[in-house]
């Protein structure tokens, strides 16, 4: 983005440049019901309205973006907010689970013996092939 903007101010600050030397001519400015009238070069006039424009269009920009800044400020709040929710969770799950261990220890300080496995089950034995019946491969 910031060459982007090298690329286009550069080009644009020597154009104004070249206009404001080509266009050294008096303008007479006048606002008609008013006796009021300024005499001015011409590229000062062209460059003092292209200004005047210029931030005119940024504030317009700037009051137009102001509902997303705000639904900025918004979800940032928000985010913080959920981020110490998590935290004071994470505090509430680690005494409970440091809770859960000491109800878990034995009174008398020995381990408890692990459960013993079940029994395996003897698999039953194959049925003997009766004499003259075909064998399976």
């Amino acid at each position: 983005m910031r060459y982007l903007s090298l690329i286009l101010t550069i080009p644009v600050a020597v154009l104004a440049v070249l206009f404001a030397v080509s266009n050294r001519g008096i303008v007479t400015f006048s606002l008609w019901p008013t006796p009021f009238t300024v005499d001015a070069p011409v590229y000062l006039a062209t460059l003092v309205f292209l200004v005047v424009g210029f931030v005119f269009g940024g504030v317009i920009t700037w009051l137009g973006q102001g509902r997303h800044r705000r639904r900025g400020r918004v979800m940032a709040d928000r985010v913080a907010i959920l981020e110490r929710d998590l935290k004071d969770a994470q505090v509430r799950a680690a005494t409970a689970e440091k809770r859960l261990a000491e109800l878990n220890k034995p009174v008398s300080g020995q381990p408890r013996a692990a459960v013993p496995a079940a029994p395996a089950v003897a698999a039953a034995p194959a049925p003997a092939a009766l004499p003259g019946s075909p064998t399976v491969h």
